[in-house]
């Protein structure tokens, strides 16, 4: 079991040095296909809703997103080439779809999406927040890469918090290439007051055993929630064991906010320093 196709989110070049560097180290590593995708915004026909646009203006966007194709194409193809997989540029315009919309049609036809945990540029504001939205959107597993100094490996060491709910059992299923090969993978649960834990033991073992015959070695740790702050917790406890990735869900609001995260995954966004695997 390996990720087959990999999709890499490239805006713009502050943030792809550090999605770069996961993504052709995932690449080798499962042989992969490696997509870079590069989504060009649409122009607004007017500012501010009101006052059309001067066409000078619409030239001077044309003419940036066309030099900030252009700088990330050559950033990925320098990326891949000592690559022994396949790679693969594509641009795509977003036209009347959000820049958001295209990327989670582009992510639900790939194994893994990776993208830059906070994108945007000075130009337009179409990528802020976008690893928000498209986390409760997609419906492919995403790996969020904190932004600054490049990642130097990923997947050896995994820390997995689960809940036994179905966001992020299908982190931890999604997350399955990436266990398989880690030299060490520890499953924490977090204990709540009010749960029957032994009925969570158990069923949390079941998940270990399940992990085991896929091949994945697992350490399972509990803990007892000390506050109402579990996204620290679960920081603290990725750090301890020097984990360099962590595999949770991601939870959302009601339908109705749907593009809003839960306290929990917003605060494990925000906060880590460490690649974050999540599903909705």
């Amino acid at each position: 079991m390996a990720y087959q196709t990999i999709l890499t989110h490239l805006s713009n070049d502050s943030v792809s040095d550090s999605v770069l560097a996961v993504a052709t180290i995932l690449a080798e590593r499962h042989s992969a296909h490696l997509v870079g995708l590069h989504i060009k915004p649409p122009l607004d026909l007017y500012a501010g809703g009101i006052v059309p646009s001067p066409i000078d203006f619409t030239n001077q966007l044309l003419e940036h997103q066309r030099v900030c194709e252009a700088v990330l194409k050559k950033k990925f193809e320098k990326a891949c080439k000592n690559l022994h997989s396949v790679s693969e540029w594509r641009s795509i315009e977003a036209g009347s779809t959000s820049v958001v919309d295209t990327l989670v049609q582009q992510g639900n036809s790939s194994d893994l999406l990776l993208l830059s945990k906070i994108e945007g540029d000075t130009v337009n504001a179409y990528f802020r927040n976008l690893s928000e939205h498209v986390l409760v959107a997609c419906g492919r597993p995403v790996l969020v890469i904190p932004n600054g100094e490049p990642v130097a490996n990923i997947g050896e060491r995994v820390f997995v918090a689960w809940d036994g709910r179905r966001e992020s059992t299908r982190a931890v299923f999604g997350a399955l290439p990436l266990l398989r090969r880690a030299s060490i993978v520890r499953l924490h649960r977090i204990n709540q007051a009010h749960q029957d834990r032994h009925h969570f033991v158990e069923i949390t073992e079941e998940l270990a055993n399940t992990l085991a015959r896929h091949g994945v070695s697992v350490e399972v740790c509990y803990s007892d929630a000390n506050s109402i702050e579990i996204a620290h917790e679960l920081l603290e406890f990725a750090k301890d064991m020097d984990a360099d990735v962590m595999v949770t869900g991601c939870f959302g609001h009601s339908p109705l906010r749907e593009y809003l995260l839960g306290g929990t995954s917003r605060r494990l966004l925000e906060n880590s320093t460490l690649p974050l695997l999540m599903s909705n």
